[in-house]
């Protein structure tokens, strides 16, 4: 129903913020990262996810995209709710997230209150595949110029994104710096 919302905040809470726009004041129940990022008086666009139940109706506010993805993933997951994958949210960023549950890592995911080891391995078992390539997104985004270049010209050569970003690191890993070199490297791998 709602994608986001632009507004003015006039009231924080804890875990939640009241976003003004048009008028109407909107109560979003946020995690503590997207709280840490809001101030009163400032103007934001938060992404948003609305719950519908019987006992009510609540609105889930998010600073990026990245985290509402993330928590979409999270309570497409048995036995969680809204509120866990809010209080994951809060605890971690979607990346180290992201990371702790490609790896496997389960002492990662039990550290986080309100996760216990039947869930984080649950997390890990249903979540692995989808959060890999959110994985690789961000890792791609992290790349150099140089990087980023060598890339572009790997896929167009018809390597596979996910591939051609390995060979990139690999290349780069081993001393390659430039873009030419980088693709040369790249190329000559197996």
């Amino acid at each position: 129903m709602f994608d986001f919302i632009c507004g003015e905040i006039v009231e924080i809470g804890e875990g939640y913020v009241v976003l003004k726009n048009n008028g109407i004041g909107f109560c979003l129940t946020v995690s503590q990262n997207t709280l840490a990022n809001c101030s009163r008086g400032k103007e934001v666009q938060l992404f948003c996810y609305l719950q519908v139940r019987e006992d009510g109706w609540t609105l889930y506010g998010f600073s990026t995209k990245t985290e509402k993805n993330m928590f979409l993933q999270l309570i497409s997951v048995s036995g969680v709710g809204c509120k866990v994958a809010i209080a994951i949210l809060s605890a971690t960023t979607p990346e180290v997230l992201a990371n702790a549950i490609v790896s496997g890592n389960t002492t990662s995911l039990c550290s986080i209150k309100g996760l216990g080891k039947k869930t984080s391995e649950r997390l890990i078992l249903e979540l692995r595949e989808k959060v890999s390539a959110f994985c690789k997104d961000i890792q791609a985004k992290q790349l150099s110029p140089e990087q980023k270049n060598a890339l572009a010209v790997l896929v167009s050569l018809g390597c596979s994104q996910a591939d051609a970003t390995e060979r990139v690191k690999v290349a780069y890993e081993n001393g390659a710096t430039t873009v030419q070199e980088i693709i040369n490297a790249s190329l000559r791998m197996n």
